[in-house]
């Protein structure tokens, strides 16, 4: 009897055990918008939200059709068409496009050493990281120079060099 109780017990730890795995699947979600950008920023973010997040040394914004400036509260309030901004960050660049106060490109590349791991994506993959580790992190991608993961309204791209991440893109589809 005391056998039948002890195997019932097991199985029912067994069965929490797997049933806690799945529900806290560390996969990448490619429906889910914060898994599509880096150093705390993410696609569909309000700009204002991110400059407070990223808290550029400098930020320039122009709008792509007309040329105008923009300054972060104007395009916060929605303004602009389609606003491209290099913002700079420590030592590093990062190019945001921005439509009606929301982020619908990130751009990163040439970042420096230094400033790798402060661009880390939500899965925690820095720039330099190998393609191993961007394979372990979010999956077997299309592509082996350009490594593209994507939902049905977002896309990241991974660029690699030296089996190493280079550069990072992520866009609204």
């Amino acid at each position: 009897m005391d056998r039948i109780r002890y195997f019932r017990m097991l199985a029912v730890f067994l069965l929490a055990a797997l049933m806690l795995a799945a529900c806290s699947s560390t996969d990448f979600d490619p429906e889910n918008q914060q898994e599509y950008g880096a150093g705390g920023v993410y696609l569909g973010q309000n700009i204002k939200e991110a400059i407070g997040v990223l808290k550029p040394a400098k930020a320039d914004f122009m709008d792509m059709v007309s040329r105008q400036t923009y300054t972060i509260d104007q395009m916060a309030a929605g303004e602009g068409e389609a606003v491209m901004g290099m913002l700079l960050v420590d030592h590093s660049q990062l190019i945001v496009k921005v439509k009606n106060g929301l982020i619908q490109s990130i751009m990163l590349g040439a970042v420096a050493q230094e400033d790798a791991q402060k661009f880390k994506t939500i899965r925690g993959l820095g720039m330099y990281d190998s393609a191993d580790q961007l394979q372990k992190l979010y999956g077997k991608g299309t592509g082996e120079k350009e490594v593209v993961y994507q939902g049905s309204k977002y896309q990241a791209s991974f660029g690699l060099a030296d089996q190493k991440v280079a550069w990072m893109r992520f866009d609204m589809r």
